[in-house]
């Protein structure tokens, strides 16, 4: 019976394909980068993936987990059901989502990440730029890549699914 088959057999998940299409953020600034987005998410890590692409084209900052879900117009027990099934806690994704988002801008090389991050006190800033691998009260001297932001975060594990994924679509962007 398998010798009938005329194409060799895919197996999606030793070769992973994404379909892909580039989003700007949502705002007039024409000078944004397109980013990468997984329009048919086939999975759970990648399903995760693309909440992720989607805060990183977000005018505004996705400082809630509330915020996030609206802005990738899903609800927010989904958004952190989600981020579990894949082993990520929502508020680390979240933070990931943010600076990502951050990385993803191109003023970001002549500013500070504090005035960037819609944060109050400086607990949590100092918190989130330790986890984005940046250290205490971090500024950006040189351009910060997206390889080098996901091979020195510590919000998710290295090995994570949803993270290769993440570092697999800007790959290929």
């Amino acid at each position: 019976m398998l010798s009938s088959l005329k194409s060799p057999l895919q197996l999606p998940f030793l070769q992973p394909v994404y379909e892909l299409t580039l989003s700007r953020p949502n705002s007039s600034d024409p000078t944004m980068p397109a980013i990468p987005q997984i329009a048919q998410p086939r999975s759970t890590a990648e399903r995760w993936a693309s909440y992720v692409l989607g805060a990183c084209v977000s005018a505004r900052d996705p400082r809630t987990l509330g915020i996030w879900a609206r802005q990738v117009a899903v609800s927010y027990t989904t958004l952190c059901e989600s981020c579990r099934l894949i082993g990520v806690s929502p508020r680390c994704a979240r933070d990931f989502a943010r600076v990502l988002r951050l990385i993803l801008m191109p003023s970001l090389d002549a500013c500070d990440l504090t005035c960037l991050l819609d944060i109050s006190d400086r607990r949590t800033l100092d918190s989130i730029l330790e986890k984005a691998g940046f250290g205490r009260g971090a500024t950006v001297s040189a351009p910060i890549t997206v390889t080098s932001f996901l091979d020195n975060q510590k919000f998710i594990a290295l090995e994570n699914a949803g993270l290769g994924i993440i570092r697999a679509v800007f790959a290929l962007a």
